[in-house]
């Protein structure tokens, strides 16, 4: 499906014609059309994602933390004496419906900012949708880099993309020594732009990508593509796939005795992947984006847990409490307030992106000490491109932290 974004510059024109032509419709003193939403005195912030489908994991973690961080504002008086509601949507992975549930958060809703997005198929039928309606939507691992390169108006990511992946992948190959590296992904956006990406920043450090391999996502066989990569003798192999195929990846490397070290992109945070792949993904690396050695992570993963019961520090749930901090605080700058004062929701819905672009950096629960994220008039892809990620490993169908020192081809 050919998509047609609007960039930056015609979202913006086309915002200014439209706010004049109301103007000389309606008359300056009569431009301003009360929502009764915000007449109640509510700020209302809408949270659509896979709530029940194959991602429903890191849906349904994402929503238990941007519930954390309204609560904790809601505790306090909320918004300047408004209180913050939250309305969810379970959009499955379904690009159809969840484009339907942003178009109903945006008219029968009335709602300020959207949160929420990990599968990339529905964030990528929503994103000119919510450009269109002109809604602020706050994205979280949904990874295609086309998603923020170029920017859209009203769309800010706060995950980081397929290419960061790639990079943070790739540098860790280059820098433990290995020479000889295979890909193998699956066949949806993700994997495809996970995997270019990925042997692209592999051969820019000079590592030579002895295989790459493609298969579909509903294959129960993954024996032609194994054999490739084990015959190709790498001695470091890439996977850039979806929970359930993730887990069918290791066990075909295992059972066709493919003697290389695996990394995993960053799904194999899942559970469901873990527990797919069994003892055959012990010792799999994976990317993720939170430093447990950090405090203040350590404390609120501990919130979280007490709350909704213990989960493992994953980027799914610290982006989204992290890009739900940043709704909140943007929520309460002087414009968007005195636009909702007024009843003048598309004037806040505006006011919210010009804020996010003056935000600068936000440092939140991803990425290392000192570290932050960085929005900007260009710049709607939140992550930076330095150190951001930290190593996972897999054990006992478990995650722990990687100790890395020990990490290189066999020699």
């Amino acid at each position: 499906m050919t998509l047609s974004v609007k960039t930056h510059q015609e979202g913006a024109m086309k915002y200014n014609l439209r706010r004049l032509l109301l103007k000389l419709v309606l008359g300056v003193g009569l431009a301003y059309l009360p929502s009764t939403g915000y007449a109640a005195g509510e700020v209302v912030l809408g949270f659509l994602d896979d709530m029940s489908g194959v991602a429903a994991e890191s849906g349904n973690d994402a929503l238990h933390a941007v519930q954390i961080a309204i609560d904790e504002v809601n505790q306090k008086g909320g918004i300047r004496g408004r209180k913050v509601r939250l309305v969810v949507y379970d959009g499955k992975q379904d690009p159809q419906l969840t484009a339907t549930f942003a178009t109903r958060f945006a008219e029968d809703d009335e709602g300020l900012i959207l949160i929420g997005g990990n599968p990339a198929v529905p964030v990528a039928a929503t994103i000119p949708v919510i450009n269109e309606l002109e809604v602020p939507y706050f994205t979280l691992s949904a990874a295609t880099d086309s998603f923020t390169n170029p920017s859209t108006p009203f769309h800010f990511r706060f995950g980081p993309a397929n290419s960061q992946d790639a990079a943070a992948v790739a540098d860790f190959i280059a820098e433990r020594g290995f020479k000889k590296a295979a890909v193998i992904n699956n066949s949806l956006p993700y994997g495809i732009d996970g995997g270019s990406a990925v042997e692209k920043a592999l051969k820019e450090r000079g590592v030579e990508v002895v295989a790459h391999e493609t298969y579909d996502t509903n294959a129960t066989d993954l024996s032609p593509q194994v054999v490739k990569i084990r015959d190709a003798k790498p001695e470091i192999v890439v996977i850039w796939p979806y929970p359930a195929d993730g887990g069918r990846v290791l066990r075909a490397l295992h059972q066709l005795d493919v003697d290389a070290v695996r990394i995993v992109a960053r799904i194999a945070l899942y559970e469901t992947l873990r527990k797919m792949a069994g003892e055959t993904g012990d010792g799999a690396l994976v990317t993720n984006t939170v430093d447990t050695e950090r405090p203040e992570v350590q404390a609120f993963f501990k919130t979280f847990g007490e709350r909704f019961g213990e989960r493992p520090p994953t980027m799914y749930i610290a982006m989204a409490y992290d890009a739900a901090k940043v709704a909140l605080q943007v929520a309460a700058t002087d414009e968007v307030q005195a636009a909702l004062e007024k009843g003048d929701l598309e004037g806040a819905r505006d006011a919210v992106r010009v804020n996010m672009e003056r935000i600068g950096r936000f440092e939140g629960l991803q990425g290392k000490p000192g570290t932050a994220y960085q929005f900007g008039p260009n710049q709607h892809q939140g992550p930076p491109n330095r150190d951001w990620f930290v190593w996972m490993e897999v054990r006992n169908m478990g995650l722990v932290k990687a100790d890395t020192s020990k990490v290189g081809p066999k020699r």
